[in-house]
């Protein structure tokens, strides 16, 4: 019986079958076998691809005597998707699934800023149109606290003429729907880089 479930990336780390295939140095068709032999666990994302949990993962790697997953958590980047379009949210999740961050999703502007006290991203996919506070007021109020003026943040838009207003509001960056999604991997690939060398010179000045 092929355990498969479906289901959506979520907050946690999660691989391909190419990258699980790659670490246990077997065919990707060997690797669905253990699949559907129910050996190794995976889901399918609504793009009907499938994921792999990386506890899952090392759980297998553990029981077949393997060498763990090198994915540490600290080499990971937290990201807070904020979008109140279900189909956004879903293809960002797949799109950034097996990449290295942990994601989080919000649906408006004030469950936005409550996840970002909990969940401490430290980068934002922030969509400029939200339910209630929307996503230009979301931004500023970002840039003013202290301990959430250094998050990086993309903004999206769907109308060109918001870019500037949010670059304004406090955006890093900004890409326009409908999504080029190698810009959104390009631009957060860049702005996680971004992160990651101010937390080293802060560490280096400390």
């Amino acid at each position: 019986m092929q355990k498969v479930k479906v289901g959506s990336a979520g907050r946690r780390a999660h691989l391909t079958t190419r990258q699980a295939a790659a670490h246990c140095r077997v065919s990707i068709p060997t690797l669905r076998r253990w699949i559907r032999a129910g050996d190794l666990h995976a889901y399918l994302t609504p793009g009907g691809h499938r994921r792999i949990d990386l506890d899952e993962f090392q759980r297998f790697l553990a029981a077949q005597g393997r060498p763990p997953y090198p994915d540490g958590a600290g080499a990971r980047t937290r990201l807070l998707i904020v979008d109140d379009e279900p189909l956004v949210v879903a293809m960002l999740v797949d799109l950034l699934s097996g990449r290295p961050f942990t994601v989080e999703t919000a649906t408006d502007g004030y469950e936005a800023l409550v996840k970002v006290g909990t969940f401490r991203p430290a980068v934002i996919i922030l969509d400029a149109v939200l339910p209630g506070l929307d996503g230009v007021e979301a931004c500023r109020c970002l840039r003013r606290l202290p301990e959430t003026r250094d998050i990086r943040i993309l903004g999206v838009t769907g109308h060109p003429s918001v870019a500037p207003v949010l670059r304004g509001a406090g955006a890093d960056a900004c890409v326009s729907k409908p999504l080029d999604l190698n810009l959104v991997v390009r631009e957060l690939e860049r702005l996680a880089a971004s992160t990651r060398a101010s937390h080293s010179l802060t560490e280096r000045e400390g």
